[in-house]
């Protein structure tokens, strides 16, 4: 088989440059082209090695992914070793990813040797194909992740006493969110009634709470002043509040993450 050696570098420059870039964006680590260059020169000089004779030894899993740390180390320009080592196994995962793409495409274009598994005749325009693709799907997933940190940040567990019962419940701190009781001006918190099962309300302690929305509809919730509401910041930081609990008929998230709206304001 005739390998073209610009082929091999053009290509493996591509590669290693593209896997770093979102090695870097994954780490939220801000993106040094020059350094990324230098790194993915680095790799480009190892993918030629191995090609010669003496690059046999340099080919085994432990020596590759020393390979991959060192060019992570280069790109992000940092001496943080547990980042380092976070940013190689990202960018070994990815690596991963994108020769699956690629020995999937070189399946279904019947270019692959079934003896040495070996791809032959891999299109520029496949690879690009792979590059987007692989993109497309870490964006999507480092997206997905960040939005469920922030959302995690958000949601706090809250218990609310009231008579002889109790009841936990997981509240999702809506910062646009600033309903307050007009009487008492004290914090609504708006919890789906299933949660409330249990609690009986006496008639002379219910309480009307009047809200607009946003569309400037008027609408209004029907809620109590329970004896105590403990919010929990973390394991250790428990704070007690004085707020009205609001029956809400809807569910509150799609998926069941939150099942009550904090208002704003209503922590700190």
């Amino acid at each position: 088989m005739i390998i073209y050696l610009d082929v091999i570098i053009v290509e493996n420059f591509i590669v290693d440059f593209f896997l770093l870039y979102i090695t870097c964006q994954t780490l939220k680590v801000k993106v040094n082209i020059k350094y990324t260059i230098i790194a993915a020169i680095f790799g480009d000089i190892y993918g030629i090695l191995v090609l010669y004779p003496i690059g046999k030894y340099f080919s085994i899993i432990p020596f590759k992914m020393i390979i991959a740390f060192i060019m992570v180390a280069i790109a992000i320009k940092n001496r943080n070793l547990e980042l380092i080592f976070k940013g190689g196994i990202i960018f070994l995962l990815y690596s991963m990813l994108l020769a699956g793409s690629c020995i999937f495409i070189a399946l279904r274009e019947g270019k692959f040797y079934n003896i040495s598994n070996v791809i032959i005749d891999f299109s520029y325009k496949n690879l690009m194909l792979a590059l987007i693709v692989i993109y497309i799907i870490i964006s999507r997933i480092v997206v997905y992740i960040r939005d469920r940190k922030t959302l995690d940040k958000l949601i706090y567990t809250v218990e609310i006493k009231f008579n002889n019962s109790q009841k936990t419940i997981r509240a999702f701190l809506d910062t646009g969110n600033e309903l307050r009781e007009p009487v008492t001006n004290l914090p609504v918190i708006v919890v789906e009634k299933d949660m409330l099962k249990g609690i009986v309300i006496p008639e002379d302690k219910k309480m009307v709470i009047p809200y607009k929305v946003i569309n400037k509809q008027y609408g209004k919730l029907y809620g109590f002043i329970p004896d105590k509401v403990e919010i929990h910041i973390d394991k250790d930081d428990i704070i007690n509040i004085k707020a009205i609990i609001a029956e809400c008929e809807n569910k509150l998230s799609d998926v069941g993450e939150y099942n009550a709206l904090l208002s704003r304001g209503i922590i700190y």
